[in-house]
């Protein structure tokens, strides 16, 4: 925790030493993340830890505002840009906010390391029930797959989320159970699942990242398996890094293929529409590419921008979230909680359409969020009790205690997938969290019982 502290007085040296870019700062969060990932990893026999995929999404998105920053110092920021609302005038102190948060949730995680929410664990040691769970999971990439064209009203909310989660941390599950078990029944488990959701992603989803995810998550558990670095250099890597790669090329002309990506594919990468590339006047106004899009500098420096010219929100940005705590069966009308939208239109990036809803979304980040409505003072209490709050809810998953442990596993993978992509877009992920982890109560009481179950038949058998 001690480096923790050391790096929070650099970073604010660094801020009021001189008028910083903002890419000095980000690059000195990239070693600090750098420095605590090795460190982390020297650790041997402990396993992975969802501070450490933490590290990793910190140290991506503050390269991802290095590599925006340094594109728009060199070409000038064009007027189509996808982050044209950048407030330039605040990005040395959105960087600073950006490093500050970080840091605090990293010493939250450390405070609250040893404590936890009751354990979610449930251990599937019987041939019977992996083989349920696989079925199971095919039936629900069904019912998704279908869900459009057959009426299936019931599948929304909270069980929707539900049969999502389980579709792709399943194929992390099986993944980790092939390399732990060396059986070759559980890859084929996850490969199949993997293919399935990945075809699913390209001719249904809308957020380009969907397509990623399944290969993320089967590499995740393939990682998490084998327990070592030097796995990453293994030849069973190159699909990863082929897919990649090919999501980088298409990237563009995915923007242009909303809910049907394939055809992304089948125009050898022409896009049709805005989401690619405009041309006006004869010049390409760039949106921006995979890196890019990671980055959160522009949000931010927003966020110091209406502090500055409004003054601090004291509570009411994050107010609609106490709306969450009513259950929508006492209150059918609840509205929903859409953060993003509202920030976007109070920095002039949304507008409301003749429906009346509002066109785009804009993730304030928890950092930003707290800063925005509580200041310097919410960003530390806020950020450490973040950190504390992501602690308890991944020890109580006991990811590393079994590679049976399903329960543990969905929801720890789930956990490890969210920390690599930022903890969440702002603080409306602490109330999906919470609602999660009841539902996962309830999928323990119900996987438990049935691995009871077997057990009980299997020894009737013998």
């Amino acid at each position: 925790m001690g480096l923790n502290f050391l790096f929070l007085i650099l970073y604010v040296g660094l801020s009021t030493a001189s008028s910083s870019d903002g890419i000095s700062m980000y690059m000195l969060l990239m070693f600090h993340c750098s420095l605590k990932l090795l460190l982390a990893v020297s650790k041997r026999g402990k396993g992975i830890s969802l501070i450490h995929t933490y590290y990793l999404g910190v140290l991506l998105i503050s390269f991802a505002n290095i590599v925006f920053l340094n594109k728009i110092y060199e070409n000038g920021l064009k007027e189509y840009y996808i982050y044209a609302y950048i407030s330039m005038e605040y990005i040395s102190d959105a960087a600073l906010l950006w490093a500050v948060g970080s840091t605090f949730i990293m010493i939250g995680y450390e405070l609250f390391e040893r404590r936890s929410l009751p354990s979610l664990r449930v251990d599937l040691n019987s041939k019977a029930s992996l083989s349920t769970l696989y079925r199971v999971i095919l039936f629900f990439i069904f019912l998704r797959f279908s869900g459009n064209a057959i009426n299936l009203g019931f599948i929304s909310g909270g069980l929707q989320q539900l049969i999502s989660l389980m579709s792709l941390m399943g194929i992390l599950f099986f993944a980790r159970l092939w390399v732990v078990k060396e059986n070759n029944t559980y890859r084929n488990y996850a490969i199949v699942i993997c293919v399935l959701q990945t075809l699913m992603a390209l001719y249904s989803s809308y957020l380009r990242i969907d397509l990623m995810t399944p290969i993320v998550s089967f590499y995740g558990g393939y990682f998490i398996g084998t327990g070592k670095v030097k796995s990453v250099f293994s030849i069973w890597v190159l699909p990863l890094f082929a897919a990649m790669i090919i999501f980088s090329m298409f990237f563009n002309s995915l923007g242009g293929n909303r809910a049907g990506f394939i055809n992304a594919f089948e125009t050898s990468g022409q896009s049709n529409d805005e989401y690619s590339y405009e041309i006006l006047n004869d010049e390409v106004k760039d949106r921006g590419g995979v890196v890019e899009r990671n980055s959160n500098v522009a949000q931010l420096s927003n966020v110091i921008d209406l502090v500055e010219s409004n003054g601090l929100y004291k509570g009411s940005a994050s107010y609609p979230l106490l709306t969450a705590l009513i259950p929508r069966a006492l209150w059918p009308e609840k509205p929903n909680i859409q953060l993003g939208a509202w920030f976007a239109l109070e920095i002039g990036a949304a507008s409301i359409t003749s429906t009346g809803r509002i066109n785009n979304s804009v993730n304030m980040t928890v950092p930003g969020e707290l800063y925005l409505d509580f200041g310097w003072i919410g960003v530390i209490i806020g950020c450490t009790l973040f950190g504390g709050f992501q602690a308890v809810f991944w020890n109580a998953a006991e990811f590393n205690a079994s590679p049976y442990n399903l329960t543990g596993a969905l929801w720890g993978g789930y956990l490890l997938l969210l920390s690599l992509f930022g903890m969440g877009s702002d603080l409306q992920i602490v109330i999906s969290l919470l609602s999660s982890y009841f539902v996962f109560i309830l999928v323990k009481q119900i996987a438990k019982a049935y691995e009871n179950s077997n057990s009980r038949t299997a020894l009737a058998r013998k």
